[in-house]
C-alpha cells in the first residue's frame, strides 16, 4: 500500500450528485447524470489502493449536502467535488462550492463563481471577448419570433446546459424554418433561452489543462470528423458523446495526442490557457476550440469537466503518463496546498517598521 506524504489530509470526502428526477430535457439525458456515480466509485477505489482514507457521499439537494458536511472536520478533510447538479438542475453545481467554503472545507476544482459563469454560455463568451479572445458570434433568443442577427449556418444550443444536452444533428440550421423550429425545441424541452451561435466548420480540439499558479496543458486531443461527409453534421452531439454504437459515436473517434504542426499547436495551447485564466478556472478544466483558418476560436470553457475513466480529460492525463490514481492524487494535492497557503497567510508575519520587527496578522480568504 502506498504512503501519503506528510501534511496530507486525514481523509478524502468524495461528494457526488444523484438525480431523483430531471426537471427538463430528454429522457436520454439520464445517461450523463448516471456517469457521476461510476466516477465516484472508480476514484474511491483508486485512492484507497494508494493508501488514502476515502469516504463517499451522495448529494441530491442542499439539505443533504449540509447534513453530510456536519459529519466531517474541515481541518483534516479534503473534498473531491464531483457534484454536477442539485435537484437535477445544473445551476445547483455552483451552490456546492459556496456551501463548502462556508463550512471551511477546501475542495477540488473551480469556485462557484466560475461554475456559474461558464454554465451561462453568453456570459462566458462576454468574458472571453473582454479578454481579447476569439469566440464565435452568438445571440441569446427568448422567443422563436425574435429577429436573428447571426448569419446562417448557425448552431442552436440551450443557453445553460453542459455535456452536449440538447445538441444533435438538427442543431445546425441553414434556413429560417429550421432555425425557428430548433429554437422552439430548446425553449420547450429545456425550459431556457436558446443560444444561436455562428457555425465554424474547421477542426475541433479539446484542450485539457490543470495545475496551480502555473497551468499545465496536457496533450491536445482532436475529434476526427473525417468519416462524416456532411460538414454541417460534424458536431459533438449528445449521441457522439454518450451513446456507444450510434453512428455519431462511432464516426467521431478522438485522436490524442492530436496530429498537428507545432506552431499551430502552440497557438491552440496559448489561447486555451488564456481562456482558462479569463474565467478563473482552478485545478483542472477543458477548453473546446475550433479552427477558422489558422485562428483558434474558443467554443466553451468547461470547469470541473468529467473525470470518468473514459473521459477526455482523463485520456489526456493518461497520455501524459498519469494513472487514474495519480490524477486523483494530484487534484487532492492542489486543493490541500490552498489550505496550507491560507493557514500561512493567517499566521503573524514580521514586517520592518522604523528598524524594528513588528508582528501583525493578515486576514486572507484563501
Amino acid at each position: 500500500m502506498g504512503r501519503r506524504r506528510p501534511m496530507a489530509p486525514k481523509r478524502v470526502l468524495i461528494l457526488y450528485s444523484v438525480v431523483e428526477r430531471l426537471p427538463r430535457g430528454e429522457p436520454r439525458d439520464w445517461i450523463a447524470e448516471e456517469e457521476v456515480l461510476l466516477t465516484a466509485q472508480t476514484m474511491a477505489s483508486a485512492l484507497m489502493e494508494g493508501g488514502w482514507t476515502v469516504v463517499t457521499r451522495a448529494i441530491w439537494d442542499l439539505d443533504s449536502l449540509r447534513e453530510t458536511l456536519e459529519e466531517f472536520d474541515p481541518q483534516d478533510t479534503v473534498v473531491m467535488n464531483l457534484c454536477e447538479t442539485l435537484e437535477g438542475r445544473p445551476q445547483g453545481e455552483a451552490v456546492v462550492p459556496v456551501a463548502l467554503e462556508a463550512r471551511g472545507f477546501v475542495y477540488t476544482g473551480s469556485p462557484g463563481s466560475t461554475l456559474s459563469l461558464c454554465l451561462d454560455k453568453a456570459r462566458a463568451k462576454a468574458r472571453l471577448r473582454a479578454a481579447g479572445l476569439p469566440t464565435p458570434s452568438a445571440q441569446v433568443i427568448h422567443d422563436p419570433r425574435e429577429r436573428l442577427r447571426i448569419p446562417l449556418p448557425a448552431i442552436v444550443k440551450p443557453l445553460a446546459e453542459d455535456a452536449s444536452h440538447g445538441i444533435d444533428r438538427e442543431s445546425v440550421v441553414t434556413d429560417e424554418a429550421a432555425l425557428r423550429a430548433r429554437i422552439a425545441y430548446v425553449l420547450e424541452t429545456y425550459r431556457q433561452p436558446a443560444l444561436v451561435e455562428a457555425f465554424i466548420e474547421g477542426r475541433e480540439f479539446n484542450v485539457a489543462i490543470w495545475g496551480g499558479r502555473t497551468p499545465e496543458v496536457l496533450p491536445l486531443a482532436e475529434i476526427d470528423y473525417s468519416g462524416i461527409p456532411n460538414p454541417l453534421w460534424r458536431v459533438c452531439t449528445f449521441a457522439a458523446k454518450w451513446l456507444p454504437g450510434s453512428e455519431e459515436y462511432e464516426l467521431t473517434p478522438v485522436q490524442c495526442p492530436a496530429i498537428v504542426e507545432e506552431a499551430l499547436a502552440a497557438r491552440i495551447r496559448e489561447v486555451a490557457v488564456r481562456a482558462f485564466r479569463a474565467v478563473r478556472c482552478r485545478d483542472y478544466g477543458r477548453v473546446d476550440i475550433r479552427l477558422q483558418g489558422e485562428t483558434p476560436y474558443v467554443l466553451e470553457v468547461n470547469p470541473n469537466p468529467s473525470l470518468a475513466p473514459n473521459s477526455g480529460f482523463v485520456r489526456a492525463a493518461m497520455v501524459a503518463g498519469y494513472s487514474y490514481g495519480a490524477l486523483a492524487e494530484r487534484l487532492i494535492r492542489l486543493a490541500w496546498e490552498r489550505r496550507s497557503r491560507r493557514k500561512e497567510a493567517l499566521q503573524p508575519q514580521p514586517i520592518r517598521t522604523m528598524g524594528a520587527d513588528v508582528a501583525y496578522s493578515m486576514a486572507s480568504s484563501g
